[in-house]
């Protein structure tokens, strides 16, 4: 049997926020009905599961702020269901109800990623003093929630993968290290930092965007960056695409990300006062390996590393994404056919929200009825996908072209050497040459 008394509980210090659900999970009705009841009296909303399984699809369904479960249940126990949950929103607390003899089990669990755990029978002051603690490392993500509602206004999303990453944004928002964002292209990076930005002591700074691909064939001795540091004094530099900046600028770059200084700042000069964020649309681990990014750079700009999904990663999304375009472009007097939204929802997207943006807007444009469509839609996604592709292989064809030239103009035109770096034997390589006409004697 299941020790089950709580003692009377006093009110936690303050009053809980807004959005402050709390998951409730144990196999034992009573203890629910009673965990519900002080944690109702000191202002949270609860939500309740009898076992592991139905705590699943109630977190994906409500997102709680925190989970509270006990770790012995039948079927699934608190350890896996905590393994289940840390998997799919590590920032998400979790607070494990533990008997006498399981604390070992407790304490263990607390080495792997549990926030705190609770020995029965505890009284409701100790509960509630938990609960609040643990709220405060899982902050708001709700845009209507709030002190600082609004951060996230730009963001449509309510899939679960989505959650996850603006819980851990608006965390890092607090902080001012660098920040790295990866992600396919189109995916909505910039406005991940803008969100970020929105949440963090500089609102209101500036925001300042830089294309790193503008550092190319520049003139010895200029360089976009000091004039970028300049305007985005006291706020945010978001350099895009950081996989093209020069090693030389990577260079100039890196102290400012390690130390908040710059070695170019004239004596006398105060250093800019700016938060660096990047956005890449590659593993810059293979780019490290090829030499065309530098490890120390990659290493100062993870220490808050955050990955954007494809739209095809979060397809739950695209409804809520479709009402939001078309309310942009026409209020409440257009709209998709519910057919028209589902056709959405199963293409491939190769080109992520962008490309949603674009095939709303032109079937927006072009229907003369009231509701756009399936028929339409699905013209318009045919002809998107194609022009996707292409630019795609485009890309690719690019990168493949500025990988060969770089790696030849690296090895001084020793193919044998060139083709050892690129993993390919020396025919496959001269092969690629030969497909981009280039000759390897004109780098020796």
């Amino acid at each position: 049997m299941k020790p089950s008394a709580i003692p009377p509980a006093t009110q936690p210090p303050r009053a809980p926020p807004g959005d402050a659900r709390i998951l409730v999970v144990d196999d034992d009705p009573g203890l629910l009905d009673l965990i519900e009841m002080r944690l109702v009296a000191g202002g949270y909303a609860v939500s309740r599961a009898a076992s592991g399984e139905e705590a699943l699809e109630r977190f994906r369904a409500e997102r709680p702020r925190v989970v509270i479960s006990d770790l012995r249940m039948e079927g699934m126990d608190g350890h896996a269901l905590f393994a289940r949950l840390h998997a799919e929103a590590p920032t998400v607390p979790v607070i494990i109800l533990t008997a006498h003899g399981t604390i070992p089990d407790a304490v263990a669990a607390t080495q792997r990623g549990v926030f705190g755990f609770l020995t029965k029978p505890f009284d409701g002051r100790e509960l509630l003093a938990k609960v609040a603690e643990a709220m405060t490392v899982s902050p708001t993500v709700d845009a209507s929630v709030g002190e600082d509602a609004g951060w996230r206004a730009g963001i449509v999303s309510s899939s679960l993968v989505m959650e996850e990453l603006l819980r851990q944004a608006r965390r890092a928002a607090d902080a001012d290290d660098p920040i790295l964002i990866s992600g396919p292209r189109g995916s909505g990076k910039e406005s991940l930092a803008r969100a970020i930005h929105a949440a963090s002591p500089r609102a209101g700074k500036p925001f300042v965007v830089i294309n790193c691909s503008e550092f190319d064939g520049l003139k010895p001795g200029t360089s976009p960056l000091a004039h970028a540091l300049t305007a985005a004094r006291g706020g945010f530099l978001l350099l895009d695409d950081i996989e093209e900046l020069p090693l030389v600028e990577q260079a100039r770059l890196l102290p400012l990300v390690r130390e908040h200084s710059l070695f170019a700042v004239p004596a006398g000069v105060a250093t800019p006062d700016v938060r660096i964020a990047a956005t890449t649309t590659q593993a810059l681990d293979q780019a490290i390996r090829d030499g065309r990014f530098r490890a120390d750079l990659f290493y100062a700009l993870g220490r808050v590393a955050l990955n954007m999904p494809s739209l095809a990663e979060r397809r739950e999304d695209i409804p809520a994404l479709v009402a939001a375009f078309v309310a942009q472009q026409h209020g409440t007097q257009r709209g998709l056919s519910p057919d028209a939204v589902t056709a959405l929802q199963e293409a491939a997207w190769p080109g992520n929200v962008r490309q949603l943006r674009s095939v709303v807007e032109q079937a927006l444009a072009l229907a003369v009825t009231p509701q756009v469509p399936v028929t339409l839609v699905k013209r318009l996604l045919k002809e998107e996908t194609e022009r996707e592709m292409e630019a795609l292989d485009e890309a690719r064809r690019a990168f493949e072209y500025d990988y060969l030239v770089q790696l030849l103009d690296t090895t001084g035109g020793n193919v044998t050497h060139a083709a050892r770096v690129a993993k390919r034997n020396r025919t496959e390589f001269y092969k690629l040459l030969a497909r981009h006409n280039i000759d390897p004697a004109s780098y020796k």
